[in-house]
């Protein structure tokens, strides 16, 4: 049997609303004035991109979790065999890295053919409540099936939250602990896309974090 985009996305967004009465909308962050489409979820986790009108490769992206624990998004929906970022606090730093896996595990840190991740320092940070790290991902949308398409106007993201910290925080490259809740939602990407997107960009200096990972 095979089900079209319009059945899948309906589903994913009803089965993540009831196990997790997680919600997708906009938002604007306070901190940067950026306005994401952003999936938040009651265990603390938001995932949240901005896309150029015409997009291409790139986007800003916005990754909150809490405590020592890490947070991944998944761009492809799927855990296996799609290009993960996953991010956790290490001190007052933020650590982030591309993740990719062939089997559900700890994912090893992917190499591919140059998406980098550049911080945007008003929106990177930790406080007593959460952890923050707002980004502009470059070369981050592929052609290769690990990641959505640039020209879809809808699809399925994957999410991943856990409350304890990857074995030794300060290594990008550090083993993850298994995540304790996870799920799929349906974005609209149509909705993500702005005018704006040019500034939203221009903002990512990465002056705070130097231990990022660029394949």
């Amino acid at each position: 049997m095979k089900f079209s985009l319009s059945t899948i996305l309906p589903l994913a967004m009803a089965l993540s609303s009831a196990s997790a009465q997680g919600t997708v909308a906009a938002y604007t962050d306070p901190k940067t004035s950026i306005t994401f489409q952003a999936y938040t979820d009651p265990t603390g986790y938001t995932f949240g991109i901005a896309l150029p009108t015409t997009p291409g490769a790139d986007f800003v992206g916005l990754l909150v979790g809490k405590a020592k624990g890490w947070a991944g998004v998944s761009l492809g929906g799927s855990m296996v065999n799609k290009l993960l970022i996953a991010a956790w606090p290490s001190g007052t730093k933020i650590i982030s890295s591309f993740r990719e896996t062939p089997a559900t595990r700890s994912p090893p840190e992917a190499t591919g053919p140059g998406y980098t991740i550049t911080p945007i320092d008003a929106g990177t940070y930790t406080n007593a409540t959460h952890w923050s790290l707002t980004f502009l991902c470059k070369g981050c949308i592929l052609t290769d099936g690990t990641t959505f398409a640039s020209n879809a106007s809808t699809d399925v993201l994957g999410w991943a939250f856990a409350t304890a910290a990857p074995a030794t925080p300060a290594n990008h490259a550090s083993t993850l602990p298994k995540h304790g809740s996870q799920g799929n939602y349906g974005i609209s990407f149509a909705a993500a896309r702005t005018a704006k997107y040019a500034t939203y960009a221009a903002l990512a200096n990465g002056t705070t974090i130097p231990t990022m990972f660029r394949a």
